[in-house]
């Protein structure tokens, strides 16, 4: 606030000043006081509005200007009553306790909104067990078939056990609490898993698995790579084109072990590689898809940086596309911080 901004503020105050000014001088010339007097008086007044208006420009100027500086440094503007102090002046005291009762029912209506969503969490994840109980079911009767037919609907049921999976897996993503636990794995078996459990999908549309994986120890959580390896071969056979291969090979360098998968299937167009992370992003591969939700990509991507991996991927249209895990042998320690 600087002096300009203040007088233009109380012009109408200066105004009624000069007025009462111009009355005095009227009277005292009606008395015929003397001269000495009348410039006297007019000192004095001046003077006292002049110290007053000064006084209070200051006070008012070092509490805004505190309150500017202290907002522009915040990150999170939410916490600036919590650093500022109650000024002396009383427009300043009513701005503080507006603020503060503003800032009060503001956290309440958060923590209520937290309680709601928390208690929504908690409903989605008693849900995805419970659903999980019927899909275990279905792939034990149907273990016993081994035609085409009952090929196909073991696919299926593992596409409805992906997509819930996808569920339980957001909400994990989104909550600031760990789930998980870092430990050392073989590459070896996690992928021998992973493939494992995506056989039907895999043999049902005739893609070939070229699995070099070599037996190498990095530090994760099984459950979650996984789910991220999981996603990863869905993806494959997905996008697949005839004649599809599916490649699983891994490499050390020094301290970084790195687990790429590879497939020749359509790829990701050039304009869409820089976006497929975000959420809800399909792409125009996504879009002819129509059972592409956008979230397979995003929710790896989140889930490798909690756990201080680091995930890219290349890709040329009608050509590729490769997905590179990147871990680090003393990456969990940064983790369990």
């Amino acid at each position: 606030m600087s002096i300009k901004e203040y007088i233009k503020d109380h012009r109408t105050c200066i105004l009624i000043f000069l007025i009462c000014m111009g009355i005095t001088e009227g009277i005292f010339l009606l008395f015929d006081l003397s001269v000495a007097l009348q410039i006297f008086v007019f000192i004095v007044l001046f003077l006292g509005i002049f110290t007053a208006g000064i006084y209070d420009y200051y006070r008012r100027k070092i509490f805004y200007h505190d309150l500017e500086q202290k907002l522009q440094k915040l990150k999170e503007k939410y916490l600036l009553m919590e650093m500022l102090e109650k000024p002396e002046f009383l427009e300043g005291q009513i701005f503080y306790d507006v603020l503060w009762e503003m800032q009060k029912s503001m956290n309440d209506e958060i923590f209520l909104q937290i309680r709601k969503n928390n208690e929504f969490k908690r409903y989605i994840e008693t849900w995805v067990h419970e659903v999980k109980l019927p899909i275990a079911s279905i792939r034990i009767i149907l273990h016993e078939y081994k035609d085409t037919s009952a090929r196909t609907l073991k696919e299926q049921v593992g596409r409805i056990e992906s997509y819930v999976e996808q569920v339980l897996y957001y909400l994990r993503s989104e909550v600031p609490e760990k789930d998980y636990r870092i430990a050392p794995y073989s590459l070896k078996n996690l992928t021998d898993q992973s493939i494992l459990e995506n056989r039907d999908s895999l043999i049902l549309n005739k893609v070939k698995i070229i699995q070099e994986t070599q037996d190498i120890s990095v530090y994760t959580d099984e459950k979650w790579l996984r789910f991220i390896l999981g996603q990863m071969i869905s993806n494959a056979v997905k996008y697949k084109k005839e004649d599809s291969i599916l490649r699983i090979w891994s490499q050390q360098d020094g301290k970084h072990s790195f687990l790429h998968i590879w497939d020749n299937g359509i790829g990701i167009a050039k304009e869409d590689l820089p976006r497929v992370f975000e959420k809800s992003f399909t792409g125009k591969n996504g879009r002819i898809q129509q059972a592409s939700t956008g979230m397979g990509l995003y929710l790896c991507n989140t889930l490798c940086k909690r756990l201080g991996h680091r995930l890219t991927i290349e890709s040329e249209e009608g050509e590729y596309t490769e997905v590179t895990i990147e871990f680090h042998e003393n990456e969990y320690l940064d983790v369990l911080r």
